[in-house]
């Protein structure tokens, strides 16, 4: 059985985009609770969704970068963590490594992959993005995103997102920010034994950033909501 290692708070989120540890140790459900697993639903949808992690605009045929992040979610559910799995998390954290590339007409795609250390858990997503507006000098670029995300391997629960949302940004000499709305929809399921409902998970989420260049290296911290919760990342790549 295998559950979500809870990460130390934000001031280690540097040294999570550089680690191993993304979701590491067990989820054992220990007391099947329906409205306990439904709060903890959200918490998890919060933490695993695909992250946007960079601007509208589009990287071009050429355009390719690869980068580790690291991000981390204050829980929201304590109380229901408590009674479900009988731990008091306080933060959800994942690390792990993302790739993107561009393509003709204004497409982007994109993927990561997180392992889980000491389990046979994995993390992992791809993106599709458009460029609905590709902008320049003096416009903003506008793009709309589709996402997905599961997690595998682990024990007591099945999870995967899919991600609607538009974004837009503006590029200033090495600084590019950004922001952007959509929809998550999560689905978290528990193994038969613990005779749990199936919980959809479909909240608004909003995300802002920016992306600070310096030559083949790009650092772009990243805040999103995701329903009632707060998450904070960081990627840093290197990339044309």
């Amino acid at each position: 059985m295998h559950r979500l290692r809870v990460l130390p708070p934000f001031a280690v989120l540097l040294s999570l985009a550089f680690s191993a540890q993304a979701l590491a140790g067990d989820f054992d459900i220990e007391t099947p609770d329906q409205d306990a697993f439904g709060d903890v639903a959200k918490d998890i949808t919060a933490a695993l969704n695909y992250k946007a992690l960079g601007p509208a605009e589009p990287s071009g045929l050429s355009g390719f970068s690869i980068g580790m992040f690291g991000s981390y979610v204050p829980v929201e559910n304590e109380d229901a963590w408590e009674t479900l799995t009988g731990d008091e998390p306080g933060e959800i954290g994942m690390a792990g490594i993302s790739v993107s590339k561009g393509l003709p007409f204004g497409v982007d795609v994109g993927a990561f992959y997180s392992a889980v250390p000491g389990t046979d858990g994995s993390l992992f997503g791809a993106e599709l993005r458009y460029a609905v507006w590709k902008g320049g000098i003096a416009s903003p670029a506008v793009a709309v995103r589709a996402s997905y995300s599961k997690l595998s391997g682990v024990d007591d629960i099945d999870y995967d997102s899919t991600g609607l949302d538009v974004s837009i940004s503006k590029g200033f000499t090495l600084l590019t920010p950004y922001a952007g709305a959509g929809m998550v929809f999560g689905t978290v399921d528990a193994a038969d034994e613990f005779g749990l409902d199936k919980e959809d998970v479909d909240v608004g989420r909003f995300f802002a950033g920016v992306r600070m260049t310096l030559g083949f290296m790009a650092l772009t911290p990243e805040y999103e909501h995701v329903g009632d919760n707060d998450v904070f990342s960081l990627r840093v790549s290197l990339g044309l």
